[in-house]
């Protein structure tokens, strides 16, 4: 072979060889894809009962869908049904989706919320909807920061903002108040 022939046939080669290397380069460079998070456990139709670091029941629930967070600590819950203990009865509670924080401290009802109290000596009881409320189990407590919907007996009010002491059956709406009270069955 000559060398006309011979040189063009090597700069194929060489090129050919530097590309090859490049390309094997730049498959090093790419991150390698992140592992896909998966729940710790799933549950499906269940019933379950919390118990609070003292040992007593923080709440009860029913659910078609739990998902625990891959760290652990906190769960994810399609179409949640809570009952939390109170001094003078369950009080119950339903969302669209709820998120239950470490140690069950904290429980966030999320998107069609309904929080209903147990019943008066009357036999009526205080239902509070809103689109988020987070309650406190071992506190016995309940609030929002979003507009909430309250009806008790006749009796109708609305407000943003709200605080349920759910020991003592009191609730506080904080701005925006409005409200329909009927003291007696005649005065409505």
């Amino acid at each position: 072979m000559n060398r006309t022939v011979l040189n063009p046939l090597l700069l194929v080669l060489a090129i050919g060889l530097g590309s090859y290397a490049v390309w094997q380069w730049q498959q090093r460079q790419v991150p390698a894809p992140e592992p896909v998070q998966r729940s710790d456990y799933v549950l499906r139709d269940f019933d379950l009962t919390a118990l609070n670091e003292q040992g007593t029941e923080a709440f009860t629930l029913q659910s078609p869908y739990l998902e625990r967070e891959p760290d652990g600590r906190s769960m994810n819950i399609r179409l949640p049904r809570f009952s939390f203990p109170g001094r003078d009865g369950m009080w119950q509670a339903r969302s669209v989706t709820a998120w239950v924080g470490p140690r069950a401290r904290e429980v966030q009802l999320r998107k069609d919320v309904e929080l209903v109290g147990p019943a008066s000596a009357s036999g009526e009881r205080t239902r509070f909807t809103t689109g988020l409320l987070s309650v406190f189990p071992d506190e016995q407590r309940a609030s929002t920061d979003d507009r909430v919907n309250i009806a008790q007996g006749k009796s109708f009010y609305a407000g943003t903002g709200l605080r349920v002491d759910m020991a003592a059956k009191r609730f506080q709406l904080l701005n925006d108040t409005r409200g329909t009270l009927c003291a007696t069955p005649a005065s409505c």
